[in-house]
């Protein structure tokens, strides 16, 4: 691995450092498990956008404190059960520009997993083109528990990438796919051991700073091109339509109410 470090610079929200031509973003809030607010996503956006001017070849996204990311923070992002046009707002103006950022950002985009991405830390991880995942990685798309659906785009990328069966089972079910099964499936590229899981992510981001970028790029575009019925970003626009519809729901408000009373929630399908 090599050890020429430049440009590091440390946020509240995020912190970020370049490898020789690898950046490293991570998410910095360990205290809520890199839960990330709507400023979160805007400052995530903004690192990823300016990547390609700093010199990076590659990018690695990653958290720290031993998890990835457990979601969105609904707190810090003042989010009231039923104020549709206050989550319209969160999702489109915050959280899907961050996920296209990473979509059409030209160099590729590495999800290094450590520990839990839940909801839409989940489908963060998602988006990016490269799935590494340490063997403490567990992968849960969790809005189903509180009445909802996937809103950051694992309706377009998750079925794309285990097919549709196993994208209804992690949707529907709500419950955690560990490292090893998540290999088996094909949601990630590798699985490395937790204690040297870094060095073993730079090492692979590695191999791909000698290939030439305009290659990368068109690569990267063509793919992305090939593997959609529609458009990625018209997807997260379908899932902020039927968000709108259940976040005005009993069970949504159900949902929330028994996951903050550490209960089991009642859904009555109002």
């Amino acid at each position: 691995m090599s050890e020429a470090i430049a440009g590091g610079v440390d946020h509240e929200i995020i912190t970020t450092k370049r490898i020789d031509t690898v950046k490293w973003i991570r998410f910095n809030r360990p205290e809520v498990r890199n839960a990330i607010s709507k400023e979160g996503a805007d400052r995530l956006r903004e690192e990823l956008e300016g990547s390609v001017d700093e010199g990076a070849r590659i990018v690695i996204l990653t958290g720290r404190g031993g998890a990835f990311c457990s979601g969105a923070d609904l707190k810090a992002n003042g989010l009231e059960p039923g104020k549709t046009d206050q989550l319209t707002d969160i999702l489109e103006e915050h959280y899907h520009p961050m996920l296209m950022a990473i979509a059409e950002l030209p160099i590729p985009v590495i999800a290094a997993v450590d520990g839990v991405a839940a909801g839409i830390g989940s489908d963060i991880a998602l988006a990016c083109d490269i799935r590494l995942a340490s063997d403490t990685a567990v992968f849960i798309e969790l809005f189903i528990n509180v009445g909802l659906i996937p809103d950051g785009g694992g309706t377009f990328t998750l079925p794309r990438l285990i097919g549709m069966g196993r994208a209804m089972e992690m949707a529907l079910s709500g419950q955690g796919i560990k490292a090893d099964q998540a290999l088996e499936w094909g949601l990630v590229n590798q699985v490395y051991p937790a204690d040297n899981f870094k060095r073993h992510v730079q090492a692979y981001a590695e191999k791909f700073t000698f290939k030439p970028p305009l290659a990368v790029e068109r690569t990267k575009r063509a793919i992305r091109e090939a593997c959609a019925e529609g458009s990625f970003h018209d997807a997260l626009k379908r899932e902020s339509r039927l968000q709108k519809e259940l976040f005005t729901s009993q069970d949504f408000m159900e949902g929330v109410s028994a996951f903050r009373e550490k209960r089991s929630p009642h859904f009555r399908g109002r």
